[in-house]
């Protein structure tokens, strides 16, 4: 389904990163045929899954030539739809469409990073995009398929969606955060520890100033105290975690929010790519991939990053880069938002991604422009009335929104959401929420600003230690949620790994609200303010969090046989949120599963490998027979 208008993918096409004068202003580049390759034949990223479903499953890639693609595809019950075929194997040829919006900008073709050969990231400076729906398919079934490109040929296979009657049992695994960037193949992210719970009984304490981790790893400085680097770079980070997720075999793949280092940074989305659907993995090519926009999604790095209050048109191309990429029906009475927010049924499961980029009235803690007055404390303090109503302090949605009619003159309304109550959003999600619960579906709602958190990010923009990015304005949701029986909600933006319990209404039921922000950028702990002594303590405003990494897993430190230090277990690390479902005499049952990747090294701290490790904090949601959250109940082992 093409959601954006004729119009719109007129301008889309028409516009080659066209940034104000201030923002495309970029010192002297190499010309392009010295900075970026030739295009070549075949894929420039691999065909990748998209906007799954029982009958039908949608198939993008872009190259770098712009000919037709071949899709041929085995399976049960096709070959008598779209397509030259008989039995069951279906061919269908795609329409390669140019996307300009996606070639890198003067500024990108003369970035230099330290450590790494200049240029050396940079792919070739064309975009052909392909997608090619195969309809007529069966619910819960196995389909072989091959995509050939210019010769070159993508093999794999994906499986349907099962009806919500026929199931067994099903996984999906959900991050954030992975900010992905050519930097992240040389630079090792802070690693903070909490300054009261950060070491288990009997641990040595980490290696300190010029140690060999200092020497090798590098340091920072966090609340003015020394701070060690993790041991692994953010791209060995990304490798890692996605070859344990690939292990664990999901059936969807969540991810909430700030993808790349900068959405409107192509050589961020490059790499992101890579591993998933290129050089370094091809999960995608076989588990849908289920995607949120997160606030820097919205940001374009050195192309200008939000832009100024006079031009936000870095931020409207950054947008509309993520919208290039990712094809989701998401709600037909307001196409202008482009599947920005949408609802994929997985079977039993539907899942509600929502885009939590942009609330009104605008909010800026830089300008006091607040909705209600500053109040201190926990969020005891909070209540309806003086509820934050924005998440993104940056720039306001007058401003998107007359940037996005200089770039798209002529199309209706700009396509960034409110997410309010009242707002167009809001309704649809309404409706959504209540029609899965008729159909009795569990449901899972995805976003990216974590409305309950004890990081950075976690008190609202009226607060006395007020944050201009927060997600609390995303709790007017609570209700809604509770109401239609939610039974986990997914976030990221914290860069933590926290599990809150949220039960407004008090019947002792609710939901498990996390944050996933650990798939490969920051190793945030909590926000900590300066006390009266100068020394630093954490604020936790978030009265509902019942588990931390960084503060509930300590770390123990030992020497090793040749005496050197060694972490053994414990700790804040990389990671993701394993969900697995199993069918029951009662209804099912939703096992939640913290899975970090534990990093071993030898003595001269190289890595060794890393062992796949489950957190201490393992919880299990009962669902009923209507796939609402219910208190657990005897003899109810599983289905059949």
């Amino acid at each position: 389904m093409k959601l954006r208008s004729a119009a719109l993918a007129a301008a889309v096409v028409a516009v080659p990163l066209a940034l104000s004068p201030s923002a495309s202003a970029a010192p002297a580049a190499l010309s392009t045929a010295e900075a970026v390759p030739a295009p070549q034949p075949g894929f420039r990223v691999l065909p990748y899954l998209q906007d799954p479903r029982s009958d039908s499953m949608t198939l993008n890639w872009i190259s770098e030539l712009g000919d037709p693609g071949t899709v041929r595809v085995t399976g049960p019950g096709i070959g008598g739809g779209k397509g030259r075929g008989a039995g069951n194997v279906v061919t269908l040829t795609s329409t390669p469409e140019d996307r300009p919006l996606l070639d890198y900008t003067d500024k990108e073709r003369a970035q230099s990073i330290e450590g790494l050969e200049q240029g050396s990231w940079l792919k070739a400076d064309s975009n052909y995009k392909h997608s090619v729906t195969v309809d007529g398919l069966k619910a819960g079934k196995e389909y072989s398929y091959t995509v050939t490109q210019n010769g070159v040929e993508h093999r794999s296979s994906f499986r349907t969606a099962p009806d919500g009657e026929n199931w067994n049992n099903l996984r999906i695994v959900a991050f954030a955060d992975s900010e992905t960037e050519p930097k992240g193949r040389v630079e090792h992210r802070e690693w903070e520890i909490n300054p009261v719970t950060g070491y288990a009984e009997g641990s040595l304490q980490r290696p300190g100033a010029g140690s060999l981790w200092d020497r090798t790893f590098g340091s920072a400085t966090r609340y003015g105290e020394f701070t060690l680097r993790y041991p692994m770079s953010q791209d060995t980070a990304m490798k890692e975690n996605m070859a344990v997720i690939e292990q664990a075999d999901p059936d969807l793949m969540m991810i909430a929010g700030d993808i790349t280092q900068g959405g409107g940074y192509q050589p961020g989305w490059d790499e992101f790519f890579g591993y998933v659907a290129g050089e370094h993995g091809d999960l995608a090519s076989s588990v849908p991939f289920l995607t949120a926009l997160g606030n820097w999604e919205t940001y374009a790095s050195i192309n200008g990053g939000y832009g100024t209050p006079e031009d936000r048109t870095p931020a409207v191309v950054s947008r509309n880069k993520y919208l290039t990429y990712f094809d989701n029906a998401g709600d037909s009475q307001n196409p202008q938002h482009q599947g920005s927010y949408y609802r994929t049924d997985h079977g039993p499961v539907t899942v509600l991604t929502l885009d939590s980029t942009n609330g009104i009235p605008d909010e800026n803690t830089r300008t006091g422009t607040l909705s209600n007055p500053v109040f201190s404390g926990d969020d005891t303090s909070l209540t309806a009335d003086n509820l934050s109503t924005d998440t993104q302090g940056e720039f306001t949605a007058a401003e998107y929104a007359s940037a996005y009619a200089e770039l798209f003159p002529g199309t209706a309304a700009a396509d960034l959401p409110s997410f309010n109550p009242g707002s167009a959003q809001w309704e649809w999600a309404e409706r959504q929420l209540a029609e899965a619960r008729e159909q009795g579906q569990i449901v899972v709602v995805q976003f990216h600003h974590a409305a309950y958190s004890n990081g950075v990010h976690g008190t609202p923009p009226n607060h006395e230690h007020a944050d201009n990015q927060s997600g609390t304005a995303m709790r007017a949701y609570t209700p809604l949620f509770e109401k239609h029986g939610v039974a986990t909600v997914v976030s990221g933006h914290d860069e933590m790994f926290e599990r809150s319990f949220v039960d407004e209404d008090g019947d002792g039921l609710g939901f498990h609200s996390y944050d996933v922000g650990v798939a490969a950028d920051g190793l945030r702990g909590e926000q900590l303010v300066e006390t009266q002594d100068g020394s630093y303590a954490p604020l936790r405003f978030n009265t509902h969090s019942r588990w931390m990494a960084a503060a509930d897993e300590p770390e123990l430190w030992e020497k090793d046989e040749n005496g050197v230090l060694q972490l053994t277990s414990g700790g804040l690390h990389y990671g993701h949120l394993q969900m697995d479902l199993e069918r029951t005499a009662c209804g099912a049952e939703m096992t939640l599963t913290p899975v970090h990747v534990f990093p071993v090294l030898d003595e001269d701290y190289d890595l060794e490998r890393t062992e796949r490790r489950e957190y201490d904090d393992v919880v299990t949601v009962h669902l009923d027979a209507e796939g609402r959250v219910a208190a657990p109940t005897a003899d109810c082992g599983r289905a059949g």
